[in-house]
C-alpha cells in the first residue's frame, strides 16, 4: 500500500498529534521543576540534578539517527502509541527510584519512548496535511515541547510537592494517551522497506541540508535545556524564590517560547526560513546579559526571559518546516529527524550540564557569555541554512 495524500488538511488529526507530542514534553517540564526537590530528597548535587533534566539525551544523542532509520520501518501510528507506552512504564518506576542513579536510568528509558514518538509524529504529520499546509503544520509541530513542558511546570508545583507524585501521574498521563491515540482513526503511513534502511541513512548523513538542520537544532536545545532547565534554580537560589513561585515564573516564560513557535507557524509563508532562524539566534545572544545581570527584579528576569524565549522559539518552527524540503520521502524524513534530534539530544544532555558547570565554576553574572559564544555558533549556522534551502529552490 502506498502512503495516503490527503485532499484537504485533516487540522484535527493535526492537534491529536500536538498533544501527543506534549504529553512527551511533560517529561521534560517534571524534570525541570523537580530539581530542587531531588536534591533535597535523594542528596544530589546541582551538576547530577541537571543529568537527570537532560537525561532524555544520554539515548538520542548517541542514536537519534539510528532510532530515526528503525522507526521509518514501522508504521507510524504504531510507533507513536509505543512510544508513548513506555514512557508511562518508566515514568511509574522511576517514582520508585532509591537514589538518583536509578532515577536517571528511568530517564533514559523514558528518552527511548520519547523518540519513538517524537520521530513518528513527522510522519504522520505529513499523510494529514496537504502539501500547502505542510510548512504551517510542521512549523505548529515545533510548539509541542515548550507547550507541554510549560504546561507541566506550570501544574506540576500546584498539584504536588513530591516529585514521586508527579512521576506517577505522568505516567498515568501517558498510558491513557496511548490509548486515547490507539482509537484515532489515522490515514495509513507504511513502514519504509527494511532492506533499504541502512542506504537511507547514508543518504541523511552525507546530506547537507540534513546535516545543516541537526546543527541549527542542536545549537537551540542547547540554549533552551540550558535555560530551562536550571531557570527554576536560578530563580530559587539567586533570587530567594519559593519552588511553587520559580515553577510559575519559569512555566510562563517556556509557554512564551511556544508561542512564539506558534506566531513563527502563522508567518512561515511571508518570512524566509532562514531568516526567521536567525533572529531567534541574535536574541539568544542579546538577551543573556538582561537574564543573569545581578542585582535586576525578579520582574524584568521574568519579562527577559519570556521575551527571549518567544523569538527564540522561531528557530524550531522554522527547523521543522525546512525538513519535509530537505527529505524528498517519508523514510527519509524520519531518518532526518532522527538526525536532528540526535543533535537535540546532544544540546538537550549538555545544555544545561556546561551551564551548571559553567555557573559554578565562574557565578550565574558570567552566564551571558556563555550564551553569546552559543548565538555566534547559531548565526553561522543560519546563514548555511539560506544557501541550502535556496539551492532546494532552484
Amino acid at each position: 500500500m502506498i502512503e495516503q495524500q490527503p485532499g484537504t488538511t485533516r487540522w484535527h488529526g493535526v492537534g491529536v498529534l500536538i498533544a501527543a507530542g506534549m504529553v512527551c514534553a511533560f517529561q521534560i517540564g517534571k524534570a525541570a521543576i523537580a530539581v530542587p526537590l531531588l536534591q533535597d530528597d535523594l542528596g544530589i548535587s546541582l551538576v547530577f540534578a541537571s543529568w537527570i533534566v537532560g537525561a532524555f539525551g544520554a539515548l538520542g544523542a548517541a542514536f537519534g539517527i539510528f532510532a530515526g532509520g528503525i522507526v521509518s520501518m514501522f508504521r507510524p501510528h504504531a510507533t507513536l502509541i509505543a512510544g508513548l507506552s513506555i514512557i508511562g512504564c518508566a515514568s511509574l518506576a522511576g517514582a520508585a527510584a532509591p537514589n538518583g542513579t536509578i532515577l536517571f536510568l528511568t530517564r533514559v528509558i523514558e528518552g527511548c519512548g520519547f523518540l519513538a514518538a517524537v520521530l513518528s509524529v513527522p510522519r504522520l504529520l505529513r499523510v494529514v496535511s496537504h502539501p500547502a499546509d505542510s510548512d504551517r503544520a510542521f512549523a505548529f509541530w515545533g510548539a509541542y515541547l515548550p507547550c507541554g513542558a510549560a504546561l507541566m511546570m506550570l501544574l506540576g508545583p500546584l498539584l504536588t510537592h513530591s516529585w514521586q507524585i508527579l512521576w506517577l501521574a505522568n505516567g498515568a498521563i501517558a498510558l491513557a494517551f496511548a490509548g486515547l491515540v490507539a482509537l484515532f482513526p489515522f490515514p495509513f503511513a507504511p513502514g519504509a522497506d527494511k532492506s533499504g534502511a541502512a542506504a537511507n541513512v547514508m543518504r541523511v548523513v552525507t546530506s547537507p541540508g540534513a546535516i545543516v538542520l541537526a546543527l541549527a537544532f542542536g545549537i537551540y536545545t542547547f540554549h533552551y535545556f540550558a535555560l530551562t532547565g536550571l531557570f527554576p534554580s536560578l530563580l530559587v537560589e539567586q533570587l530567594g524564590l519559593s519552588i511553587t513561585a520559580a515553577g510559575f515564573i519559569s512555566a510562563l516564560t517556556v509557554l512564551a517560547n511556544g508561542i512564539g513557535n506558534l506566531i513563527a507557524g502563522a508567518v512561515v509563508k511571508r518570512i524566509p526560513l532562514w531568516m526567521i532562524a536567525l533572529l531567534g539566534y541574535i536574541v539568544i545572544g542579546v538577551s543573556g546579559f538582561a537574564i543573569f545581570a545581578p542585582g535586576v527584579p525578579v520582574s524584568v528576569i521574568a519579562i527577559a526571559a519570556a521575551a527571549a524565549l518567544a523569538l527564540t522559539g522561531f528557530i524550531p518552527a522554522s527547523v521543522y518546516a525546512a525538513a519535509p524540503h530537505v527529505a524528498s520521502n517519508s523514510a527519509l524524513l524520519a531518518i532526518t529527524i532522527g538526525l536532528v534530534m540526535n543533535a537535540s539530544s546532544l544540546g538537550q544532555l549538555f545544555g544545561p550540564a556546561s551551564l551548571a558547570a559553567f555557573v559554578q565554576r565562574f557565578g550565574w553574572d558570567k552566564a551571558p557569555l556563555l550564551f553569546a559564544a552559543v548565538s555566534v555558533a547559531g548565526i553561522a549556522v543560519s546563514l548555511a541554512l539560506r544557501s541550502i534551502l535556496e539551492q532546494k529552490a532552484k
